[in-house]
């Protein structure tokens, strides 16, 4: 059987082995920082994709659905941090959401989900929730990056304004608000660990969805995300 890798799939490749092979390269020595201090001086992260069936978020303008590009930027923020020697626990790796009952309806499935993922920040014993989402607005024009946090923990903020800053240098995508979340998002509203929700870029901008389902870009963006991780905890 012949394996033929498409232009585009080589050139992801080697992104991310070069963003890889850089992040294997990063000292490991932990300090503390921001007032965080590390079980067994080891990092731990939740990287969390947003949504996943049957909830499948915002729908692009060309049929992008969200949970996918939220699922396709998580697994290579998971790759690029665990090569950084800091520990990934995923909430969901395929593309369904978190939920037991098949014969739920979709709102309680949706309600199973988002109390699953709450379930793991708590069990978690992590020092940092990410969560990744894509934006939508009725103006197609409407594009760029929206960084939120959570407002229990206001000594994240920089953190949060450093992966933008890492995001925008590294994609070139329009840097927008770095702001407390909205109060009526679930898991943003009193989690029990420091939080970032990353909204990556509009799907119902024709030209920046057509972006966000390339896989090069997806991977500078996970990338970024990673550095700007990176630089806050343990090489600051």
């Amino acid at each position: 059987m012949y394996i033929i890798f498409s232009r585009k799939k080589l050139i992801t490749i080697g992104l991310l082995t070069g963003f890889l092979g850089i992040a294997v390269g990063c000292g490991l020595a932990l300090s503390s920082y921001a007032g965080t201090f590390f079980d067994d001086d080891v990092l731990s992260v939740i990287v969390d994709a947003g949504h996943g069936l049957p909830d499948g978020g915002a729908v692009g303008a060309g049929g992008t659905v969200e949970q996918e590009i939220n699922l396709a930027i998580a697994k290579k923020l998971s790759e690029v941090l665990e090569a950084k020697g800091i520990k990934v626990i995923m909430t969901r790796s395929d593309e369904y959401g978190i939920w037991e009952d098949k014969d739920a309806s979709i709102r309680e499935k949706k309600l199973e989900d988002m109390h699953s993922r709450l379930k793991i920040m708590k069990k978690s014993d992590a020092d940092l929730f990410l969560s990744i989402h894509m934006n939508s607005y009725k103006n197609s024009s409407a594009s760029g990056l929206r960084i939120f946090y959570a407002s229990k923990f206001e000594e994240i903020k920089p953190l949060a304004e450093n992966i933008q800053i890492r995001m925008s240098d590294i994609s070139g995508a329009k840097m927008n608000v770095v702001k407390t979340a909205d109060s009526k998002l679930f898991l943003m509203k009193n989690p029990p660990l420091p939080s970032i929700l990353v909204e990556c870029g509009f799907l119902s901008n024709p030209s920046e969805e057509k972006r966000l389902n390339d896989e090069d870009y997806q991977a500078r963006l996970a990338w970024a995300i990673a550095d700007a991780v990176e630089k806050y905890y343990i090489n600051p």
